[in-house]
């Protein structure tokens, strides 16, 4: 697949259909003007640590980490038949991790962690962006991750929120709530 754009190099890569995850501590900037940066930075890094191992524990990848979340890719670059179902269940592993983080007698700092996660089943493009001979990286483009992240930002904090298309795909694995369009 070779995509170009007039005026821009041109780019190839390989269509693929992926679910993506995307993951998002509640509040964050808030956490940070009430702990101050390094302990911000600190409670982060182990926050991030837990959502990490949920995504690799179930077969996705990281993408991208983004201070306070993360971007992670179910079936980009490692194809599973049911990749659609392990991003859920990585995403209620999330949610689950942070949860009992939270609760953990004596943690510092951190007041009331939630979590959003947003999740959705669409195409990408795998390639690969930026000039080699000063950065770049492998990663996958599309509307499939414009819409995970809308999911992420229209989740309530402490839920997973899919897409119709990750829920036409998994609807039989789980329980779930509907909350209309």
């Amino acid at each position: 697949l070779l995509v170009a754009e007039p005026g821009a190099a041109q780019l190839e890569g390989e269509r693929r259909v992926a679910t993506i995850v995307i993951a998002d501590v509640r509040g964050s900037t808030q956490l940070l003007e009430q702990v101050g940066t390094e302990r911000w930075v600190g409670l982060m890094n182990h926050v991030l640590q837990l959502l990490e191992a949920e995504v690799y524990r179930l077969g996705g990848e990281i993408s991208q980490f983004r201070g306070d979340g993360l971007v992670a890719f179910f079936g980009a670059a490692t194809a599973h038949e049911d990749d659609p179902e392990r991003a859920v269940l990585a995403g209620l592993a999330m949610q689950t991790a942070l949860q009992r983080y939270a609760r953990t007698p004596g943690r510092r700092g951190g007041g009331d962690l939630q979590l959003r996660v947003g999740i959705n089943t669409g195409e990408v493009i795998v390639t690969s962006v930026g000039d080699r001979q000063h950065y770049s990286e492998d990663t996958a483009m599309g509307e499939a991750i414009t819409v995970a992240a809308r999911m992420e930002s229209a989740a309530e904090p402490g839920t997973v929120l899919v897409s119709a298309a990750t829920y036409a795909l998994t609807k039989a694995d789980f329980e779930w709530q509907a909350l209309g369009e």
